[in-house]
């Protein structure tokens, strides 16, 4: 009767144990819980530190895993001495594309697939491919590793990267061929014409450029200061009108809208009537962009013209830098199989299914021009597409909860909360970081 006696004790000690823990560190609730006010100080500054390592180390934050890529660790300094932190725009799209949304195609070219570490992908805009969510995952046991050492089983947190500041490009054209709108919030009720609208005041500088298959391209800027309208600062794009002839046949149109003043805040709008890419682009968590032809992907439409990438630039911010003319991309024709490789190891080659340039350390965008040869049948004469290289969309939230590694809801014990404001080249963040302790 005694060991059975103990034997309950036992068990019954177990399950309160249980209990405790399961209410504590499991059920919804709000704020501290089990924490004493004299162990409160230690965890504010732990959950200060942990967001301080977020800021200030610089490291590699994903690493290859066979046929996809694994996120390790959230130390998101921007390379280089900086007069203060910054964090790095390039780690922030990485995070971004762990959570992209879109319809999934396939990388059917097995070379392209097989350079790039990922198999299928997630169409995010017109011409534009994002790794999708299976391939791009998180190992949050590495991450809490290198954020807590051996105590890494002891801790979960929440961190959350929102922009302080929206702006967007709002057009509201109606194009012969086309009506040309922006599904977004902020754009609601906007006037006739191309307009930059704001959650806050200031100045603002839009790059355009503008290619024809007969013509070249054209970059054009302009400074613009907005004035308060409503809920909201706005200014309106004075495009000539000519920048709007033979968009979704023969000609492309881009802007890249940047705040002048503090906070800082960007984004883009490619200027798209039709429905058909012959390339799509990829920012990949190698730090390359990525050309494929239409025909290399599932969501393509099949078709296999050859294409000549015209031009291919990225934008820094002060302007607009060429890094490959005149590529050409063919899977269709030429014996023996097709390749994958640099661009500008295509040129002149009808042989290359796709191609990959590295872009300069203070890029925030590229831009590609390509257009097909005469029997691409009713395929667009000429297409641009944009890659950014910063966070897409520009306005969303980035959130990451290690604790998704044991239980799909957030803990109930807060141990501390610790907040900072951070720029990157782009944006400036407003960071909170949550911390929770087991009991």
């Amino acid at each position: 009767m005694v060991g059975e006696a103990v034997e309950i004790i036992i068990v019954a000690g177990i399950l309160l144990g249980f209990t405790v823990f399961f209410f504590t560190y499991v059920s919804p609730a709000q704020g501290p819980t089990m924490y004493t006010p004299s162990e409160q100080p230690a965890l504010t500054n732990l959950a200060q530190q942990v967001l301080d390592r977020v800021v200030f180390v610089n490291a590699p934050i994903s690493t290859r895993a066979g046929q996809g890529w694994r996120i390790i660790d959230l130390a998101l300094a921007s390379p280089g001495p900086l007069y203060q932190p910054q964090i790095d725009d390039s780690k922030l799209s990485q995070l971004l594309a762990a959570s992209a949304q879109g319809s999934l195609c396939t990388i059917d070219q097995k070379a392209a697939a097989s350079a790039l570490g990922i198999s299928r992908a997630v169409a995010i805009g017109y011409g534009l491919l994002a790794p999708s969510y299976s391939d791009v995952t998180y190992n949050y046991t590495r991450i809490l590793m290198n954020f807590f050492g051996r105590s890494w089983d002891s801790y979960d947190f929440t961190l959350i990267i929102k922009p302080l500041v929206n702006l967007t490009i709002c057009p509201n054209l109606q194009l012969a061929s086309a009506t040309i709108t922006r599904s977004d919030p902020i754009c609601s009720g906007v006037q006739q014409g191309v307009w930059v609208r704001s959650t806050a005041g200031g100045r603002v500088v839009v790059t355009a450029i503008y290619c024809r298959t007969d013509a070249g391209c054209d970059v054009s800027s302009y400074q613009l200061s907005l004035s308060k309208s409503g809920a909201y600062w706005q200014a309106q794009v004075p495009l000539p009108q000519s920048y709007f002839q033979g968009l979704g046949d023969s000609a492309g149109l881009a802007l890249i809208a940047q705040r002048v003043d503090y906070p800082r805040a960007s984004d883009f709008y490619l200027f798209n009537v039709s429905s058909r890419s012959l390339i799509y682009g990829m920012y990949s968590p190698d730090g390359r962009i990525w050309l494929l032809h239409d025909a290399t992907v599932s969501c393509g439409s099949g078709n296999v013209p050859a294409l000549g990438i015209r031009r291919l630039d990225v934008f820094t911010g002060a302007g607009f830098i060429t890094l490959a003319n005149d590529v050409v991309l063919n899977p269709g024709v030429g014996s023996g199989s097709v390749k994958v490789d640099a661009c500008q190891s295509c040129i002149n080659n009808a042989r290359c299914a796709a191609c990959w340039v590295t872009p300069p350390a203070n890029a925030l965008f590229a831009v590609a021009w390509a257009e097909r040869n005469s029997q691409g049948g009713s395929a667009p004469q000429g297409v641009m597409i944009i890659i950014p290289l910063v966070p897409t969309p520009p306005q969303a939230t980035i959130r990451v909860d290690t604790w998704l590694r044991w239980t799909p809801n957030a803990p109930a014990l807060q141990s501390a909360v610790a907040t900072r404001i951070v720029d990157s080249q782009s944006a400036t963040y407003q960071l909170q970081l949550v911390l929770y302790k087991k009991p």
